[in-house]
């Protein structure tokens, strides 16, 4: 089926009727997204991979009770997430330092950041990772929805269940953290620009 010009919110309204080309194209084009984000929050891939399948079971299954949205990955992301955390806290799968925070997140780079960061020396490389530590997993999280999935700061806001303004705030933090960590160290803002990349 050709699906040029389909928006998000045709797509939903089809796979909360049950199209099976909806339901496999949701699920094909958002399933990796999902996984990736999930392995943010935990090592276990296992688990991640669960708590996916359980999401788009009940997602199938209660289909004609879903809600609207123009916006699927969005949407996916944020049932995707209440999920994963309820499961990791389930399971207790945490470590005192993560309770606090009341999660992990993990930021770490894509093939395409591995393949830009061989341009950098590894003095360089452990300098960015350095400074990403230097993030609360809130923090990390927001950058992350932000900068390399691209979410506006509304939407960011909205799987971070806080403020468009306290979004705002915190992006705003981690960033004045993240190159003050690289200007510290005498590195230049090309390889602060990298952090963003996707």
């Amino acid at each position: 089926m050709n699906l040029t010009g389909l928006t998000d919110a045709e797509i939903w309204i089809s796979f909360k009727t049950g199209e099976k080309w909806a339901m496999a194209y949701v699920y094909s084009e958002n399933a990796e997204t999902l996984f990736r984000y999930g392995l943010k929050f935990t090592r276990d891939s296992a688990l991640v991979e669960d708590v996916l399948q359980d999401l788009f079971t009940d997602l199938i299954k209660n289909r004609k009770s879903l809600g609207d949205t123009d916006n699927i990955l969005f949407y996916l992301l944020k049932s995707f997430k209440r999920k994963m955390l309820r499961k990791i806290q389930t399971e207790k799968r945490y470590d005192r330092k993560e309770e606090i925070e009341g999660y992990h997140f993990e930021v770490t780079w894509s093939v395409e950041h591995d393949f830009i960061l061989n341009e950098f020396s590894e003095q360089k490389v452990k300098m960015l990772s350095e400074a990403l530590q230097k993030l609360t997993p809130r923090q990390k999280e927001a950058i992350y929805l932000r900068f390399t999935k691209e979410l506006d700061y509304k939407e960011v806001a909205g799987l971070m269940d806080i403020s468009v303004e306290a979004c705002r705030n915190l992006i705003a933090k981690a960033i004045s953290i993240l190159k003050k960590c690289i200007l510290e160290k005498g590195q230049g803002p090309a390889v602060f620009f990298v952090l963003f990349l996707k």
